[in-house]
């Protein structure tokens, strides 16, 4: 069953069920109130009977007699009295429980509703009242046209509320199928590969997040998309250009072109080299990445940490005339890293400085503890890099600059493993870069596991 027909079934049900309830509860409030009306009313009518027979009794000193009083005085003054709605019959017994006037029928009068009073005079008990009261036919046939009246303004309220409901019922689900249409959609084009496609849901509600939230999801298929098939031709030509090297002096020193002398065994050792460091850098990022890369952490106090690794990038500052600043935490820090990885975060971090930082630029590292955590700054004043190109620059491959190749910018992996390797010890990385102003790249590490 479609979301649209629950959705007029359920809403008729409801009205259903409301009208159904309303049709006996008013029916039944109704014959009670009757009821009680016509009990009051009855015991109105019986306290001036029996305030007749005590002025009788008053007057004549018994109740012989009373019968004819009692029918004359029922006679005159019931139809004046608020209220008439029937007759009652009446059985006056004296204090010798004689009965002394009767007004009753031959009928059954067990199967009746009776009231029966003491009749007291002066605080005397001279006798009993016993009153049978009878609905009239009149007041019956008012019952049963006012209930009528009631269920028949019930049926046609129900008619009209069924109406205006299945109207509403029909717009909400219109509004509500309408975007669950668009999403399901949208799924089925996602679900063949189509990751262009996107929605567009008006409304201002839970469905319009919902839509925004799918359009992020297709953003985001979309571009793992993409970078898969960057990785995959990135991978391709990293891995063929060193084995087209390999190949070509190979099949020249067996065909005796060249001589396998020790230089050109060097240049072949070092393609190896650089492609066996390839494939382990595209593993350890993996293992990063799905958060399964092995961690042996040690305590380790961090300024004398960055310390050493910055004394092995004196020379190669140094040969660029580039200054390295290095600003200590004032007091020690010792967080729990693997040294290797974060040495390695350091490396690709420090080095991208240098590397990009002009002739007598200036490259500044920061140590400092920032709550629970210790933080590591990394500050150039390179060329910057373009906002656009932020979001990106720790993927695998990407380059900002594409003619930057080997020589430069390496194979697009440094920035990548870097990002990984802190993750995996809990930590974040973040880049902000001005254009012309320099880069700074913070390293954010807990201080324990």
């Amino acid at each position: 069953m479609k979301l649209r027909v629950k959705v007029l079934v359920s809403m008729t049900a409801v009205v259903v069920f409301m009208g159904l309830f309303q049709s006996l509860f008013l029916q039944s409030r109704v014959e009670t109130m009757f009821e009680s009306y016509l009990s009051e009313s009855d015991q109105m009518k019986v306290d001036m009977l029996k305030r007749a027979v005590t002025s009788y009794y008053s007057a004549a000193g018994s109740l012989e007699g009373v019968g004819q009083t009692l029918e004359m005085s029922n006679r005159m003054n019931m139809g004046s009295v608020m209220g008439y709605t029937g007759t009652i019959e009446m059985i006056i017994l004296d204090s010798s429980g004689e009965i002394v006037a009767n007004t009753t029928d031959n009928m059954n009068k067990n199967n009746r509703v009776s009231i029966e009073e003491p009749l007291e005079v002066n605080g005397e008990t001279v006798g009993t009242f016993i009153a049978y009261p009878e609905k009239s036919a009149s007041v019956s046939r008012l019952e049963q046209q006012f209930v009528q009246s009631v269920n028949l303004t019930i049926l046609f309220g129900f008619l009209f509320a069924g109406v205006i409901t299945l109207l509403i019922g029909f717009f909400l689900s219109n509004k509500i199928t309408r975007p669950l249409s668009q999403l399901v959609s949208g799924i089925e084009h996602v679900s063949k590969g189509n990751t262009k496609f996107r929605v567009t849901i008006d409304s201002k509600d839970e469905f319009k997040h919902l839509g925004e939230a799918f359009n992020q999801m297709t953003d985001t298929l979309e571009r793992t998309e993409r970078i898969r098939k960057s990785l995959v031709a990135d991978v391709a030509h990293e891995l063929r250009t060193p084995l087209s090297i390999i190949r070509a002096k190979l099949e020249s020193i067996q065909a005796g072109a060249v001589e396998a002398t020790e230089e050109v065994i060097l240049h072949v050792s070092d393609e190896v080299y650089r492609l066996s460091r390839l494939v382990n850098d595209l593993q350890q990022l993996s293992l990063a990445e799905s958060r399964t890369l092995p961690l042996h952490k040690e305590r380790t106090e961090m300024n004398r940490f960055i310390e050493s690794i910055l004394a092995q990038f004196r020379w190669f500052a140094e040969e660029k005339r580039i200054a390295l600043h290095l600003n200590r935490s004032a007091t020690a820090i010792f967080p729990e890293i693997d040294r290797d990885r974060i040495t390695q975060v350091v490396v690709n971090l420090l080095g991208n400085a240098i590397r990009y930082t002009p002739e007598n630029g200036i490259v500044t590292i920061d140590v400092c503890k920032e709550g629970q955590s210790v933080v590591l700054c990394f500050q150039d004043t390179g060329p910057g890099i373009d906002e656009q190109n932020l979001p990106f620059i720790f993927e695998r491959f990407y380059r900002v600059d594409e003619s930057r190749k080997r020589d430069k910018g390496g194979v697009g992996l440094g920035l990548s493993i870097a990002k990984g390797f802190v993750e995996v010890h809990g930590g974040n990385i973040n880049v902000t870069s001005r254009k012309g102003k320099g880069t700074q790249f913070k390293v954010t590490l807990p201080l324990s596991g």
